[in-house]
């Protein structure tokens, strides 16, 4: 399980790093791939660091509670953790709310074909 959180908390490094200099990516829709959410530059940015604040949250977490040891931590503690995953909600939404909204790049439609 360790090894599952490492290689996730790896994956929204790396990921949340690429997406801090502004360059992009499309979120393909759900329901229908043929739309979806572009993210580029400041949603980029908001994106990549609600990730990185995820990954700095995932560092504490398996710091505190991973040793089997039960500490009892202050209530303010747990107060500013809960707070840093709101922060981190936030920011992830924020950026999917503020991306464009369209087709998909290269979306070819079922009439043509690549050789045309």
């Amino acid at each position: 399980m360790r090894s599952l959180q490492v290689f996730i908390m790896t994956l929204c490094l790396v990921v949340g790093l690429y997406l801090l200099s502004g360059r992009g990516f499309f979120m393909p829709g759900r329901w229908d791939p043929s739309v979806g959410v572009h993210v580029t530059g400041w949603s980029a940015r908001m994106l990549g660091a609600g990730l990185l604040v995820i990954v700095g949250l995932g560092v504490v977490a398996l710091k505190n509670f991973g040793g089997g040891i039960r500490e009892h931590k202050p209530l303010t503690w747990h107060r500013r953790y809960f707070a840093a995953l709101l922060i981190a909600i936030t920011l992830i939404g924020g950026a999917f709310v503020a991306g464009e909204t369209g087709p998909t790049p290269g979306w070819r439609t079922r009439g043509t074909h690549a050789g045309r």
